[in-house]
């Protein structure tokens, strides 16, 4: 959207930080972090939206901190965390670019300056030990 601003970092953490900086800042700020590689950092239980997403992994490249993704997931159908994330996006940066509501999945996503974006999802997901869930993804970028 015109005049929308570009995302400056996550949790705190500033775009462009290398991941054992973040890691000293994560620790030393009280998140706690599930485990990491060279290009990614999982943590548990963090606030983004003013909500508390059980699952989040900030993302690196070479240039470092990259994005960050968090997740929250129900066994049965419920709209109602993709409902208050929507409506918190909103209140901070307008209507989405885009959105669309199939059976697949309901997704909307929001573009900022300098290629940033928010993509905010629901859908049906199998996990990788074979438990069926519904899951609201929400993606800065």
């Amino acid at each position: 959207a015109p005049g929308a601003r570009a995302f400056a970092g996550f949790l705190g953490i500033t775009l462009g930080t290398a991941i054992n900086i973040s890691l000293d800042y994560l620790y030393n700020n009280g998140y706690t972090v599930d485990g990491y590689g060279s290009d990614v950092v999982y943590l548990r239980n963090v606030n983004e939206l003013n909500m508390i997403w059980p699952d989040a992994t900030l993302h690196y490249g070479p240039g470092g901190l990259i994005a960050s993704q968090y997740l929250y997931s129900t066994p049965y159908y419920d709209l109602s965390r993709y409902n208050m994330a929507y409506g918190q996006l909103t209140r901070l940066y307008g209507y989405p670019v885009t959105s669309s509501n199939s059976p697949s999945g309901t997704f909307s996503t929001w573009f900022g300056p300098n290629g940033s974006y928010i993509q905010l999802e629901y859908k049906p997901m199998s996990t990788p030990g074979g438990y069926y869930g519904y899951y609201t993804i929400l993606q800065f970028g």
